[in-house]
C-alpha cells in the first residue's frame, strides 16, 4: 500500500483486509503524513515495512513512535527484503523504482507517489507495481494490493 495521507479510515480498512486475507507482511511505500498512521498499523499481526515518502511532516515524531512498535520496521528511503523466497525492493518514487526493476535483481518492485495503480511485468520477469493510494485522492478510488508470493499474483483491492 502507499500514500495514505492521513486517510485513517481507509488505512484501517486496508489493515483489516490484510489481516483477514492472512497477509504476513505489509509494505507501505510512503506518505503517511503524520505519525498517527502508525497507531492504525500497530494492530496488524504480521511484520510491517515502510519507507519515507515526500510528505512525511513529522519525521522526529514518527521515529520516536516507531521505538514502541517493534513489528514496524522503517527502511529509510529504500527497502530491500526477501519475503516468501522473493526479492522485494520498495521506494516511494517511480523513476527510482523503474531503474531498480530494470536491473533484474528483484522479483517485485513497489513504488507510490503517483497515486495511480500500476502493474507491469518487465521483460526480465520483475513485477513493477504501484498499489494506487490508500487516500483515493487523484482517481477517486482508494486501493491496495494483496500479493501472493506463491502464485506471484498481485490482486488490486478497492477500499
Amino acid at each position: 500500500m502507499s500514500d495514505s495521507h492521513d486517510a485513517w479510515h481507509n488505512l484501517e480498512t486496508a489493515v483489516r483486509i490484510a489481516t483477514e486475507r492472512g497477509c504476513e507482511h505489509i509494505l507501505h511505500a510512503g506518505d503517511f503524513i503524520s505519525p498517527t498512521g502508525l497507531e492504525v498499523l500497530k494492530d496488524f499481526p504480521g511484520k510491517i515495512h515502510i519507507v519515507w515518502g515526500n510528505n512525511e511532516g513529522e519525521k522526529v515524531g514518527f521515529i520516536k513512535m516507531l521505538a514502541a512498535l517493534p513489528r514496524i520496521t522503517h527502511r529509510g528511503d529504500v527497502m530491500e527484503e526477501t519475503i516468501g523466497g522473493l526479492r522485494f525492493y520498495m521506494n516511494h518514487y517511480p523513476g527510482i523504482a523503474e531503474n531498480a526493476a530494470l536491473t533484474g535483481k528483484y522479483d517485485v518492485v513497489v513504488f507510490g507517489h503517483t497515486h495511480e495503480y500500476h502493474d507491469e511485468t518487465k521483460p526480465n520477469g520483475t513485477l513493477l507495481v504501484n498499489p494506487g493510494d490508500v487516500q483515493g485522492l487523484r482517481t477517486g478510488v482508494a486501493s491496495m494490493i494483496v500479493f501472493d508470493t506463491v502464485t506471484k499474483i498481485a490482486e488490486r483491492i478497492t477500499l
